[in-house]
């Protein structure tokens, strides 16, 4: 046992805390990849950091050695004793006990850039991505422990495309650090983990202009509302999707398709991003969305 592990295993019990899986409550115990997920993340000392799920902040105390600010935010009351006598250590930590997933963003870090460094639980992954990507103030960067099959599917390519990566890969630009081998919690979970970076994130008024520079005059909302519609059924051919979700003739669709050099009998998962744009602009364009 080293000495992570002791010290974790000696504050569940100090605190009455026991581990629940289905809660996603699997503590990290290896230091070496607490200091990867520190290092990879690329922290300055004028960095702003928000962790989620601090637990008993191992990986708080190590970002607090490395930037200036840390907001630390954690649902579980019981934790937040032992985050509050680490805060009174330093300064840059502020204690945060509120639901990440309804904390307002805006009104936590004010106008300061920040950066995204957590171990999520997995129960919560998809959603707290998505949240941080789809409004403003966005992150400048993330850099999360999250399960390995997800993160695999987050940065896949065109041919093992999903809603999620495409909801992902829209606003930055994901990649796998390392992968974690599920040896390295306790207690045990059933599967391995990945530590991923996404960097590249873009403002909303950035993706705007760039949208606008190509040409496209599309709404977020309109953009996933035509990317959900292609992945309505995976099986099924791109045309097939489109056609029954928008209740329009399938020539227009088909049409529509090789206007944009997008073959109709390509499956959602073969789609790259910007195929999805062009997609997206041409059912505005023909009035099938609006």
């Amino acid at each position: 046992m080293n000495s992570l592990e002791a010290e974790i295993k000696y504050l569940t019990k100090n605190y009455g805390i026991h581990p629940q899986r289905e809660s996603g409550q699997n503590f990290l115990i290896d230091e070496d990849v607490l200091d990867a997920i520190v290092e990879s993340a690329q922290l300055k000392p004028d960095d702003n950091v928000l962790e989620i799920g601090a637990g008993f902040g191992p990986l708080t105390k190590k970002l607090a050695e490395k930037v200036q600010k840390v907001w630390a935010v954690e649902l579980e009351k019981r934790f937040i004793p032992a985050l509050n006598k680490l805060g009174k250590s330093y300064s840059s930590i502020e204690i945060i006990h509120q639901d990440i997933i309804k904390t307002e963003i805006s009104k936590l870090v004010g106008k300061k850039q920040y950066r995204i460094v957590a171990n999520i639980p997995y129960n919560i992954t998809s959603y707290v991505l998505r949240k941080f990507l789809e409004q403003d103030p966005k992150p400048k960067t993330m850099t999360v422990l999250i399960q390995k099959e997800v993160a695999e599917r987050i940065t896949a390519e065109p041919g093992a495309l999903s809603l999620l990566a495409v909801s992902i890969q829209y606003f930055g630009n994901p990649h796998i650090v390392r992968e974690v081998t599920k040896e390295c919690f306790w207690p045990e979970p059933k599967v391995d983990s990945a530590v991923i970076m996404i960097d590249g994130i873009k403002t909303d008024s950035q993706i705007q202009e760039e949208n606008r520079k190509n040409g496209y005059k599309f709404s977020q909302k309109q953009f996933f509302q035509v990317v959900k519609a292609g992945f309505s059924a995976k099986r099924k051919q791109i045309h097939n999707n489109l056609t029954n979700s928008f209740h329009t003739n399938a020539d227009i669709i088909r049409q529509i398709l090789v206007e944009c050099d997008i073959k109709p009998e390509l499956r959602p998962q073969d789609i790259q991003i910007n195929s999805w744009k062009m997609i997206t602009n041409a059912l505005i364009n023909k009035d099938i969305i609006n």
